[in-house]
């Protein structure tokens, strides 16, 4: 349980800081692809879940 609850909380902060990167983008005139930036997204959520599973192990 205590796993699923670090899931859900690094997944929140992940989207809101992809928020506020997308914000920031349009703001400038930037255009992101949605594909990439998902991409990234997800990938760095799973980096940093096994960055805190990993050193709740030891």
């Amino acid at each position: 349980m205590k796993n699923l609850l670090k899931g859900a909380a690094v997944m929140a902060a992940v989207m809101i800081a992809n928020l506020i990167v997308s914000i920031v983008c349009n703001m400038n005139g930037i255009e992101l692809n949605s594909t990439v930036t998902g991409t990234v997204s997800a990938v760095s959520a799973i980096l940093i879940y096994h960055g805190l599973t990993k050193n709740g192990k030891n």
